[in-house]
């Protein structure tokens, strides 16, 4: 019992000191109008994050529900929108891979440009494969400071 008294007795003047703060005669009044607005702001911040995790997840939903509706997409039509469905699906947003140069001629795709290591070159080379419409893939990445695999050859034949 006299831990629970104590405790108590900690929380009657907790609530003792918050109210002589908020009720104070000369400052009282700031006090609590600040505190009103933090409330109400820190309710917006809240509520709008609550918005968009509630928008992110339906996003979400909707494109399984389109990956449900349509399962395997149709192969493009032209080169020019494959190259484009190749950038967006293999591509995309992600920072942490390079953006090779893309040319595709008959769904044959040929990737030129420099990449940091062997196997970012494969990975991009492993992701473009599995697009729909593709049908080959030429690698011509390269690390910096080496010279491009179709280059290589007359790079070493040259004597000047």
């Amino acid at each position: 019992m006299r831990g629970s008294a104590l405790a108590k007795a900690a929380v009657a003047a907790a609530a003792g000191a918050v109210a002589a703060h908020l009720f104070d005669p000369d400052r009282g009044r700031s006090r609590r109008a600040r505190l009103r607005d933090q409330g109400r702001a820190f309710t917006r911040r809240e509520a709008r994050a609550v918005q968009r995790r509630a928008s992110f997840q339906r996003g979400r939903l909707e494109g399984v529900a389109q990956r449900i509706r349509h399962p395997v997409p149709a192969a493009p039509g032209d080169d020019r929108a494959l190259a484009d469905r190749v950038r967006s699906e293999t591509l995309g947003r992600e920072a942490d891979h390079p953006h090779p140069t893309i040319d595709v001629v008959n769904g044959v795709v040929t990737l030129r440009g420099e990449v940091a290591d062997p196997a970012t070159a494969a990975d991009v080379e492993r992701r473009i494969r599995a697009v729909p419409g593709v049908v080959g893939v030429e690698n011509l990445l390269h690390r910096p400071g080496d010279p491009a695999p179709n280059k290589a050859d007359a790079l070493r034949t040259d004597t000047r």
